[in-house]
């Protein structure tokens, strides 16, 4: 019995999920143990295709170091380690969820093209429409299954509902989002932005108006940005909107804010002076209590602490629904923090389509996109009250 390609997807204060795959079925078990209280605690075993194993581990102590090991036939076949995540402090507020890059329409996956050689990209594409429903479907109906099950306050949708900016796309991008039983707020994407054509689909289907919008919910801010340059797609602010954002932030000083845009705010390639990226920072570190800046657009799992303003700000990247790593963010808000986790689907056909995934972009998309765990799952504590 051999298994292969154990992750540790989702840790949270309270459980962890583990997946991996088998080259044969079998009856797997799965436990864990911790110093902290010297109890063996066994997971819920889930398998999908005959190879696809989840171990759902439930009921764990908050902060601490767990050993865990996989056993099938009567002897360990691994034996790995996580640690939960400690539980801000003060009172639970409230719970939301986060998804991005949906692609519906998208036929192949993992291309690299340079502008103008469509006819010769620089990497092989990939594709697996299971039973005539393109991956890009079942992925996200996985993924839309799971978050209505859950009890959540809203949802925000990060950007790239689809890959190409057709009437089409957007219209069957909007039936999967109307499928949410959840209030939700979207964000346009580099591949949602109409460019050159006459009609904006993506402003109409969905009643945009100028791209940017805010709330609040229970004492937080929430600044969604279109960060997205018309033509090229590339990360852009325009000074109307900064000078709106600007002024959000300035009403909302005296309570914590959550900022969302799809493009990473972070590459040195596009933080010209033109582009403005230099002013949007500089408003995120004259807040008081930024929760932290969330993005999405490479489909990896990614967090860097920016220092900025006497503080330290999360910016974090979040992988994409419809592809490897696969899955959906839950955060967790306490009046003492809050708690990102990340969840994959447990799907059989999700399954063998990650599988394929890993393949993409000559081997590298396990390694490039995946993430640590505490890129993926953490902890962040400051005021939220």
């Amino acid at each position: 019995m051999k298994i292969s390609n154990v992750e540790i997807v989702t840790v949270s204060e309270r459980g962890a999920r583990v997946n991996w795959r088998a080259d044969r079925p079998a009856d797997f078990v799965a436990s864990c143990s911790s110093p902290v209280d010297n109890k063996k605690l066994s997971a819920r075993v889930e398998v999908v295709n005959g190879r696809h194993y989840l171990a759902a581990f439930d009921g764990l102590v908050a902060g601490a170091a767990y050993k865990f090991q996989i056993s099938a036939g009567g002897g360990t076949v691994y034996k790995g380690a996580f640690d939960t995540l400690k539980k801000p402090g003060g009172r639970f507020r409230f719970r939301f969820a986060t998804i991005n890059d949906i692609h519906v329409g998208e036929e192949i996956y993992g291309l690299i093209i340079l502008p103008g050689l469509k006819w010769l990209p620089l990497t092989p594409g990939l594709k697996l429409d299971i039973d005539g429903v393109p991956f890009w479907q079942y992925t996200n109906e996985a993924v839309v299954r799971e978050l209505n099950e859950l009890e959540l306050d809203f949802i925000i949708v990060k950007g790239d509902l689809v890959t190409d900016h057709t009437e089409r796309n957007i219209r069957r991008s909007k039936e999967i989002m109307d499928s949410l039983e959840h209030p939700y707020y979207i964000i346009r994407g580099n591949h949602d932005r109409a460019g050159g054509m006459r009609e904006d689909y993506f402003r109409n289907t969905f009643g945009v108006r100028d791209g940017w919008q805010s709330f609040e919910h229970k004492g937080c801010g929430f600044l969604l940005l279109d960060c997205i340059h018309p033509k090229s797609g590339y990360t852009t602010f325009p000074v109307a909107e900064l000078e709106w954002f600007e002024k959000e932030m300035k009403r909302m000083a005296h309570m914590p804010v959550f900022v969302y845009l799809h493009n990473p705010p972070l590459r040195s390639i596009e933080r010209s002076f033109v582009n403005r990226v230099g002013r949007f920072l500089g408003i995120i570190d004259a807040h008081p209590t930024v929760a932290g800046v969330f993005y999405a657009h490479t489909h990896a799992n990614k967090r860097i602490l920016r220092r900025g303003g006497g503080k330290t700000v999360p910016f974090v990247e979040t992988a994409a629904t419809m592809d490897y790593p696969g899955g959906y963010n839950i955060y967790d808000v306490y009046s003492g923090g809050y708690i990102q986790t990340c969840v994959r689907p447990h799907d059989k056909r999700c399954s063998r389509w990650f599988e394929l995934c890993e393949k993409a972009y000559y081997g590298l998309a396990a390694a490039r996109l995946f993430g640590k765990i505490s890129d993926r799952n953490f902890t962040w504590s400051g005021p939220l009250t």
